[in-house]
């Protein structure tokens, strides 16, 4: 494999929700008076609060955070909401799935394709991004999700982790499918006004799979990672649908909807972009949330090479060239990557306890960002590669 480039100067697009998280749980009086109208304010009120109580609050111990809300959802801060802008245009008249070809090509020796495919499931034509293998003979697929900032024509596989020169010498196609903003690659309940019509589950399981299959050379093999949101959703999907996913590879995930720290993560998530939470999966608790709760039926994976991994949030030497100067960036990559950790750990046990074979590496240090997702990719494809070949 060769090696990876330095990675660009850019932290994963989540301080919207952790500003809410850490904002709203440590100063629930601030957010919900009003007083953090935008992010130089809640600089001037709050940093010190939000930062010594992160201090304070040990690794394997982000849940704390929520103490002061209890059951109740943390307020949202004015100035974390961060709205995806238009909508995604959903076009009544499509009723068919169907390649419509290579729109574009991109990157050195214009190895990316960048296809579009029209989708009869969201009414419109998704961009997917496609570094072909460079390899001989059938490949299998490797596909790719991003976190919770997905843009629509390109995506953080490409312009951050430099996927292509990652995988230079493997034999896999990569499939990377854009503009799942905010979405969790998730059948959503209802066409959202703010973030559109999301069925990507049925887009990556039904509708997307035959197309690969027929443009590409494969060998009938595939695995699903992904990166934060990605890699919850990557799991889910590996999980619910194995005769499609022999591997997974989850990098700085949380795998459940229903605890707590779950429920807020993916409560803000979406929140923070001006989604609505009832649009997803309806209300809290309903059979659409436990769904989605991988660590309720981690026996799913029995048959699956699950690999995992999580940085513990405390600040290593690759972190503050993620952030630069952003110190409130760096603040929220502390609590976010602490509650992955969590979950990972939660999940590895479950995992354990259900007799699934899994690996899950987490280092010595790491904040939520693609210096951390990438530190153990190498080792992650190689945990499930083995399960991709004939």
């Amino acid at each position: 494999m060769s090696p990876r480039s330095s990675l660009p100067h850019r932290a994963l697009g989540s301080s919207a929700l952790a500003l809410a998280l850490v904002a709203g749980s440590v100063m629930p009086a601030v957010a919900e008076d009003g007083q953090a109208g935008s992010s130089s304010s809640v600089g001037e009120v709050a940093f010190d609060a939000v930062a010594g109580s992160l201090e304070q609050t040990p690794v394997g111990s982000t849940a704390e955070l929520l103490g002061s809300v209890g059951s109740a959802n943390v307020p949202i801060v004015p100035a974390s909401v961060e709205e995806v802008g238009v909508p995604t245009r959903v076009d009544p008249s499509i009723r068919t799935t169907e390649f419509l070809g290579v729109d574009r090509y991109d990157g050195p020796d214009n190895v990316y394709e960048y296809w579009s495919v029209q989708s009869a499931a969201m009414q419109r034509v998704v961009t997917v991004e496609v570094v072909r293998s460079r390899g001989t003979g059938p490949a299998p697929v490797l596909y790719m999700l991003d976190g919770v900032g997905a843009p629509e024509y390109s995506t953080g596989w490409n312009h951050v982790a430099d996927i292509h020169e990652v995988m230079a010498d493997e034999n896999v196609h990569i499939v990377n499918p854009a503009g799942a903003f905010a979405s969790f690659y998730s059948d959503w309940e209802k066409v959202d006004p703010v973030l559109g019509n999301h069925k990507w589950e049925t887009f990556l399981t039904e509708e997307l799979p035959p197309i690969v299959a027929e443009e590409l050379d494969t060998n009938g093999k595939s695995a699903i990672a992904g990166n934060s949101m990605g890699a919850q959703a990557a799991m889910h999907l590996a999980a619910q649908h194995p005769d499609l996913y022999d591997a997974v590879m989850a990098l700085s995930g949380n795998y459940s909807t229903m605890d707590p720290l779950g429920y807020q993560t993916v409560r803000l998530s979406v929140v923070t972009r001006g989604g609505d939470l009832d649009n997803m999966w309806g209300p809290y608790g309903s059979e659409r949330w436990r769904y989605h709760d991988t660590i309720s039926h981690p026996e799913k994976l029995q048959d699956t090479a699950v690999y995992m991994s999580a940085g513990t949030g405390d600040i290593g030497p690759a972190d503050p060239g993620e952030y630069g100067s952003e110190k409130f960036a760096m603040w929220f990559g502390i609590v976010l990557e602490r509650g992955v950790h969590e979950a990972t750990q939660a999940f590895s046990r479950a995992l354990t306890d259900a007799g699934v074979d899994h690996r899950a590496d987490y280092g010595d240090n790491g904040l939520h960002n693609w210096a951390t997702f990438m530190r153990h990719f190498d080792a992650g494809w190689e945990y499930i590669e083995p399960a991709l070949r004939d």
